[in-house]
């Protein structure tokens, strides 16, 4: 995303006011961005910065040839920070080193703008760190912070940032666009614009036989569950772990089941629904949606108390062990 046109057309309530406070130089500390698809923020966010940093900005759209606008094209602009989590969360001594880069004068200019992306992934102490820092921001410095979990912030972070809450992503676009630069069946793109935060990374699973194993994976987990539930232990242990060996592959894995979980659900609700993820696999989805829609539920439940486990730091295996109890349990 190069301008605001293009930010416009799909969010013109978001580019009105970011556009207005551009027109009229009145910037805030800080803004928090919240929607559901986090590429999109970021590169709202980096436009924005784009923008504010522009040597010869016309009217509100950055001019994309001034040095500022090359080297945020380039990641060298050295007034323009991003921050994003460590492993499963953002920690203290990260927005310690931020805080102390900031206090600093700007190398380039006056204006100092920082990024923190999953900005909900800070922990207690980060935050609070933070925290000191929107108390007493200093002039020209502003803060973006990007989240699709805007609740899980401090209230009192909240309270000071402008909160602009984006539409939700057109997936189905996304899933294509990915499909025509990767050559992959719509059904895999789709999934990898569900779990991975980044649209480079997405793209980047595609082109690699992993994501396409553990579709595969997922899927047999699956029938495991329909037909042979008190096999789901053995499955684990023999093909499961295998396949997600670390904390971040246990959860992508743990992203495509509630992916799955999701379509049942909706067929469920609705046997005409045609939005489904695993559109390959409907005759599965509609097996197990002839459970009850409290079992349903109860298996989504579980498994997105799942995936907060492994973002807890909670150990792969018990974590998935721990699962498929609760799945067998229905």
């Amino acid at each position: 995303m190069q301008t605001f046109h293009e930010l416009e057309q799909t969010q013109s309530v978001i580019a009105t006011i970011l556009r207005n406070s551009l027109q009229t130089n009145r910037i805030n500390h800080a803004y928090i961005f919240t929607g559901d698809y986090e590429p999109l923020l970021l590169e709202a966010a980096q436009l924005f910065a784009k923008s504010l940093f522009c040597e010869r900005r016309d009217q509100i759209e950055p001019c994309q040839t001034c040095r500022s606008c090359r080297r945020m094209d380039s990641g060298n602009l050295v007034d323009y920070y991003q921050i994003e989590p460590d492993g499963a969360t953002i920690k203290k001594e990260q927005i310690q080193e931020l805080m102390h880069d900031l206090s600093l004068r700007g190398l380039e200019g006056d204006r100092q703008i920082y990024v923190v992306t999953q900005s909900h992934k800070m922990t207690p102490q980060a935050a609070n760190s933070l925290l000191k820092f929107f108390e007493e921001p200093g002039a020209g410095k502003v803060a973006i912070l990007i989240t699709n979990q805007p609740q899980l912030l401090l209230p009192t972070i909240r309270s000071r940032g402008q909160l602009l809450s984006f539409r939700p992503a057109d997936r189905l676009l996304i899933g294509q666009v990915l499909s025509e630069k990767t050559g992959r069946d719509n059904e895999l793109t789709q999934l990898a614009a569900r779990v991975y935060p980044k649209i480079e990374d997405a793209e980047q699973a595609l082109v690699e036989d992993w994501f396409v194993n553990a579709r595969v994976s997922v899927l047999q987990l699956m029938e495991e569950l329909a037909n042979r539930p008190a096999d789901l232990p053995l499955f684990v242990q023999e093909k499961w772990m295998s396949q997600f060996k670390n904390r971040q592959d246990a959860r992508i894995g743990l992203e495509l089941v509630t992916c799955f979980f999701e379509d049942v659900l909706h067929l469920k609700l609705n046997p005409s629904w045609e939005t489904i993820t695993y559109a390959n696999s409907r005759p599965l989805l509609e097996q197990m949606g002839g459970k009850s829609q409290t079992t349903i539920t109860r298996w989504l439940q579980a498994v997105l108390a799942a995936v907060k486990r492994i973002e807890a730091n909670v150990n792969p295996q018990l974590t998935v062990e721990r699962l498929m109890f609760d799945l067998q349990k229905g």
